[in-house]
């Protein structure tokens, strides 16, 4: 695991964690990409984390159809940094993803790392606990952990708990951000620190990003699993306005195509 700190100088922040582009599928909604990326480049406090399968990469041997994809592997890191370019001053480090890792397997070259690199961004690897400070009452910030996941299985329950799993890796975090399930999805976790003379109950969510996947002639379809809707998520992150008890804030919002 890596560790990632910075400090705002504004009572919040909106984090857009992004992820599951899959630049190069024929099914990526390329608009919703560009509608996504748009809004953070107006966002006043907005900035982004890049937390892997921003490509397809479809290469021999993997589950991706190679010979479906629009452009091959290499145009494809090339687009997505083009497309990330308006808003690089606003990104704060990318993690990789199981599509980028066919790449690594092969040849020890990371799409990821490259990325972040043509960025001028951090790489952390597979894994990131992130500790963002914006101004506060309270010089409590907020610990988030990112990981692109794994597994997850199909059915929504299965997704949720796939994410839960990663919890357990940094069971005090404020936020945990899991990708790679195509889904979106918000769990409030409540837990207790104890001291010698008190019970303090926390709170914190877990986040399942979302993906910009749609289903039809899709490796879902012919899998028969349930489409996903082609969405994000934004969590603004709201400092304590009090310095009595834990009054931060984590408000989640998604984002939708517009029709």
């Amino acid at each position: 695991m890596n560790f990632f700190t910075r400090q705002f100088n504004t009572p919040s922040i909106r984090l857009y964690p992004l992820g599951d582009f899959h630049y190069g599928s024929r099914q990526c909604d390329v608009e919703l990409v560009k509608q996504v990326l748009g809004q953070i480049e107006k966002d006043p406090i907005g900035y982004w984390v890049g937390m892997g399968d921003f490509i397809e990469n479809a290469i021999i041997g993997s589950k991706s159809d190679m010979y479906t994809q629009l452009v091959p592997p290499r145009e494809q890191i090339q687009a997505i940094a083009d497309l990330l370019a308006p808003i690089q001053d606003k990104g704060l480090f990318l993690i990789g993803g199981n599509h980028e890792q066919r790449t690594h397997r092969l040849v020890g070259m990371d799409p990821s790392e490259l990325l972040a690199e043509k960025l001028d961004l951090p790489f952390r690897g597979f894994s990131c606990l992130a500790f963002l400070q914006v101004r506060s009452k309270t010089p409590r910030g907020f610990k988030c952990y990112f990981h692109h996941n794994r597994g997850g299985g199909s059915s929504k329950g299965s997704k949720v708990n796939r994410l839960s799993a990663l919890r357990l890796i940094v069971p005090d975090a404020d936020a945990v951000f899991g990708a790679h399930v195509h889904d979106t999805s918000r769990t409030p976790v409540t837990w207790y620190d104890c001291t010698y003379d008190r019970v303090v109950p926390r709170y914190g969510c877990n986040y399942n990003i979302g993906s910009a996947l749609t289903w039809n002639e899709s490796y879902a379809e012919e899998k028969v699993y349930p489409p996903a809707s082609p969405e994000f998520i934004c969590v603004e992150f709201v400092g304590a306005t009090s310095g009595r008890g834990d009054n931060r804030k984590q408000i989640f919002t998604v984002i939708r195509r517009d029709s």
